[in-house]
């Protein structure tokens, strides 16, 4: 019922806690840049999904990740990012529901210099995460990743 997609380059120091956080999903996809590190040897331990395209600017690629799932469910998650157990209680109970919406937006917590930032706007930062594939998609201007 539900995929994951996440691009990645040169992720060896996050894509290990990232998938390990969504490892219950019941499809993995990984979209890389070419890494030259062991992010590919990293996410083939978690999936047989995980496939190499040049870089096409975060909006593209994310784009590309979700074009390649195939459940009814999508979470796109960037590589530095991880779902916590009651994040994934909530999205499990979301996607289960029969009065469901098309998409939902997470509230993500930016960090900086390990520290998390709780003011000036960074908190909450609502982004859309969870939808229903082929109900979304990341457009350069709504793109804003790291």
């Amino acid at each position: 019922m539900l995929s994951v997609a996440i691009i990645t380059h040169n992720e060896e120091e996050n894509i290990g806690d990232a998938l390990e956080s969504v490892k219950w999903a019941d499809e993995i996809v990984v979209v890389d840049s070419f890494s030259t590190d062991r992010t590919i040897e990293i996410c083939k331990k978690y999936t047989d999904k995980v496939y190499n395209f040049e870089w096409l600017g975060f909006a593209e690629q994310k784009n590309k990740a979700v074009s390649m799932t195939t459940q009814p469910w999508v979470l796109v998650l960037d590589a530095d990012e991880r779902v916590t157990e009651a994040l994934k209680n909530e999205i499990l109970k979301t996607i289960n529901d029969p009065s469901l919406k098309e998409g939902y937006y997470l509230a993500r917590k930016n960090h900086f210099a390990g520290r998390w930032i709780r003011h000036g706007g960074w908190w909450p930062d609502y982004t859309l995460r969870l939808f229903r594939r082929g109900r979304a998609s990341f457009s350069k201007e709504k793109c804003m990743s790291q």
